[in-house]
């Protein structure tokens, strides 16, 4: 909001220049952004009087003026059409130099003489009209000008004019009188005699108007008022410069009448032609469906029951609280007007204000609350403003409807609580005194009972009383305390650091972590369904989805996970490898209509077999070596012996897809993705995903970590390769191996699987690399045979197979 400071002095008086006003309240919240200066001081401009004016010989579009300068008369040439004999008019004399950089000399055009120059708005830079010379008397309005008397004094000096950041909570701030409280509480000022009597004045409008209010919640208070006689035209010029220096340009005198007030107090009025006001009534309702108003924009639009609106018997004459309609404008021949003070609630203004699309200055303060105490003294504002600026106007008759502004319960503000939060010592007295400052009302000692006044919406708990009293002592002047002083740090419960090391766990695999919405498509959610298993009527569809990408709460975390791989792999990456750590969400099962949310972990792999080699032309990763990822992740869990056994279901590459059990409960799913799947996401490039349930697995950790020694000796490493029946997995021959190999066996690694030619039907080749271990000694070669005779022995036994030769 734009602040001029002469504006700002009308209503306090204060020891201090711009720059402390705009200091004093930067300080206490408000931040100036900067510091205009409107106007110039035109040295050698005068009023002049045009004596006579002739045609010049030698040019067409110029005239010879003969103007009076208070004492003398000076010979100009003019080429503007509009000036006239006894006109008032800027005269820049030889020597004035005009704010454009412009120096004024005594020169000759085509043949004749010219001792100064006639000025037109644009000269002066008080607008950018250039149409023809500026008419002083029509401007100011006055008719009584001297000749000589200088320009200056008429603009007045040059005007300073504040640029404010009005915060949301403060709506009182977006009006002069806000920002003058918050000045004179600052600067220790004090309000000027005009100012008491304007903030007191209560009118009496009477009773003799038709007015009634329908939506007394849109709409808790209207004074309507009618003023006749009034003369539409110009504003004076004193008033268009300080609406200008707010940043709202002149429109006639009624219409700046009511800017001005809007301005000032931060009220918004309107003023409608009571002669286009069908039965000289109003009637406060909320619109009908598909009923239309044309507004003062000229814009034909189209309403509904969420806008409120001002009507007559027959028809809508505005939008309540945003803008008035084409039909009742006040035009150059109005004469009669009803005057509209109003408050209005905000949610309906702004529900109304987005319904339409249409934001204006009035919305923007009725949508934060204006004072509702302020409506009989910006009614009468408006009347003396009009009084001053159209003689002979006459008030009529109007009417107040609606209650008195609701007495805010008081609030007790405790001083102990006062100083803890503050973080400095805060005595009763200086609390109370802050307060009152801002035109609180204070009783009491310890605790303080203090009366929120009418303009403060903002003010509701004792919090906010704090905040008052430490923007009246300074933010500045609170000592700094150090960080977490007197605090208390935080713990994580065993669960919450159980899932860090799950995260941690992920991250030392080379896994990035990603955060996805949970909001997903209906074709996503069933793939992603299917993949569990899950029936399709379990998954929670949303009643209002904002849009068909976000229409079902995930059933788990592998459509998130898609999205992001299939954006990373369109923007060129060639290895992605991301886990999440979340919640899907189902209903309950057997007809159980609450929802269930179940923590999980899910992580993807594709692209290059090691995360961070150099190498370019390494093998891409397939699910063996997804699956040593996840092995690894699941031992550093603590997961006791897990259990893959084989699983099949929709979405996953057949033959390459596992469940993973714990003891006797299935805790997650594992395998590569089918293409059939990975269409959904638009992604050709093979997935591994791995999803499981969080909360078994952080149960099944063991309450102490044990930890053996290394062994001192070598191992002795034996590869070993079996043809083994198709349908004999790899977790049923590991453990056969782990069998027969005993407590010697320190690790176990498959690396190959081979079914091509040399392989017996219905047989496959598995190739192992074992690595024997004693913990006290070398093992001899006769130890590591017997062990190699009984491995071959089981494996024959368990799993049917026989040892591969050479």
């Amino acid at each position: 909001m734009k602040l001029p400071i002469s504006w700002l002095l009308k209503w306090v008086r204060v020891d201090g220049d711009a720059e402390m006003i705009a200091e004093a309240l930067t300080h206490r919240g408000f931040y100036v952004e900067g510091v205009e200066v409107h106007g110039h001081a035109y040295p050698g401009v005068v009023v002049g009087l045009v004596v006579e004016v002739q045609k010049h010989p030698n040019a067409d579009k110029l005239s010879i003026c003969r103007v009076n300068d208070g004492n003398q008369e000076l010979r100009v040439v003019c080429g503007a059409t509009n000036v006239r004999a006894g006109m008032l008019a800027p005269l820049a004399t030889v020597g004035a130099v005009l704010p454009g950089g412009m120096e004024i000399k005594k020169s000759t055009i085509r043949g004749e003489a010219s001792e100064g120059m006639l000025c037109s708005a644009r000269e002066l830079a008080i607008s950018e009209d250039h149409g023809g010379i500026l008419d002083l008397a029509a401007h100011f309005g006055r008719d009584d000008l001297a000749p000589g008397e200088r320009v200056s004094e008429l603009f007045g000096p040059p005007e300073e004019v504040l640029e404010v950041e009005i915060p949301f909570n403060r709506p009182d701030g977006l009006g002069i009188i806000g920002l003058a409280r918050e000045v004179k509480a600052a600067l220790g000022g004090e309000w000027t005699n005009a100012a008491r009597k304007r903030l007191t004045a209560r009118p009496d409008p009477g009773a003799g108007f038709d007015l009634e209010i329908s939506d007394t919640e849109g709409c808790p208070r209207y004074f309507a008022w009618i003023i006749e006689n009034v003369q539409v035209g110009p504003s004076p010029g004193w008033l268009r410069n300080r609406l200008e220096a707010a940043g709202q340009r002149s429109i006639n005198n009624v219409v700046d009448a009511t800017n001005y007030v809007l301005f000032e107090f931060g009220q918004p009025i309107h003023a409608f032609d009571l002669d286009r006001v069908s039965g000289e009534a109003i009637r406060v309702r909320r619109a009908e469906p598909r009923e239309r108003l044309t507004t003062l924009d000229g814009k034909d639009r189209m309403l509904g029951p969420e806008v409120l609106v001002i009507a007559d018997l027959e028809k809508p004459l505005g939008l309540a609280g945003i803008m008035g309609g084409a039909d009742s404008e006040v035009t150059h021949r109005t004469t009669r007007l009803l005057l509209e003070v109003a408050t209005f609630d905000p949610r309906r203004i702004r529900r109304g204000s987005r319904f339409l699309g249409l934001t204006t200055e009035a919305s923007k303060r009725f949508e934060r609350g204006v004072d509702p105490g302020a409506v009989p003294a910006s009614a009468d504002r408006f009347v003396d403003l009009m009084a001053e600026i159209s003689p002979g106007l006459r008030i009529g008759p109007g009417r107040f409807a609606g209650g008195p502004p609701q007495t805010p319960r008081p609030i007790v503000l405790r001083i102990p609580r006062c100083t803890r939060l503050i973080g400095m010592p805060v005595t009763p007295a200086e609390a109370a005194r802050r307060l009152t400052a801002l035109e609180f009302g204070v009783r009491g000692s310890d605790p303080l009972e203090v009366t929120v006044p009418s303009h403060r919406v903002d003010v509701a708990i004792e919090d906010d009383l704090v905040e008052e009293v430490a923007r009246g002592i300074g933010y500045d002047a609170i000592p700094a305390a150090p960080v977490g002083a007197g605090a208390t740090r935080a713990t994580r419960s065993p669960r919450e650091r159980a899932i860090v090391a799950a995260r941690q766990a992920m991250l030392a695999r080379g896994f990035l972590e990603a955060t996805t919405t949970s909001l997903v498509s209906g074709g996503e959610a069933k793939h992603a369904a299917g993949l569990t298993g899950m029936l399709a009527d379990r998954l929670m569809q949303l009643q209002n989805p904002m849009s068909r990408e976000g229409e079902v709460l995930r059933p788990n975390l592998a459509p998130g996970l898609l999205r992001a791989c299939a954006y990373n792999l369109r923007q060129g990456a060639s290895s992605v490898r991301l886990f999440e750590v979340g919640n899907g969400f189902a209903w309950g099962e057997d007809g159980e209509t609450h929802p269930i949310e179940t923590l999980m972990i899910a992580a993807v792999v594709t692209g290059a077999r090691f995360a961070h080699a150099h190498d370019a032309t390494q093998a891409g990763a397939d699910f063996a070596d997804a699956r040593g990822l996840w092995e690894a992740w699941l031992e550093e869990m603590g997961v006791d012996t897990p259990e893959w056994r084989s699983y099949s279901a929709a979405g996953w590459k057949p033959g390459a897809s596992a469940e993973v059990a714990v003891a006797a409960s299935r805790v997650g799913w594992a395998g590569t993705l089918g293409s059939s799947l990975l269409r959904e996401w638009e992604i050709e490039a093979p997935i591994h995903l791995f999803m499981a349930h969080l909360a078994p697995i952080l149960e099944a950790q063991p309450a102490k970590v044990r930890a053996s020694l290394p062994g001192r000796f070598p191992p002795v490493r034996r590869d070993l390769a079996f043809f083994v029946p198709a349908s004999v997995t790899y977790d049923r021959l590991e453990r056969s191996l782990a069998e027969g190999a005993g407590e010697r066996l320190s690790s176990v690694e498959l690396f190959d699987v081979y079914t091509g030619p040399g392989t017996p039907d219905g047989m496959k080749s598995m190739a192992f690399a074992l690595q024997l271990m004693h913990p006290e000694r070398t093992m001899t070669e006769d130890e590591i045979l017997v062990i190699h005779d009984r491995i071959v022995a089981v494996v024959a036994k368990d799993c049917g197979g026989r040892l591969r030769e050479r």
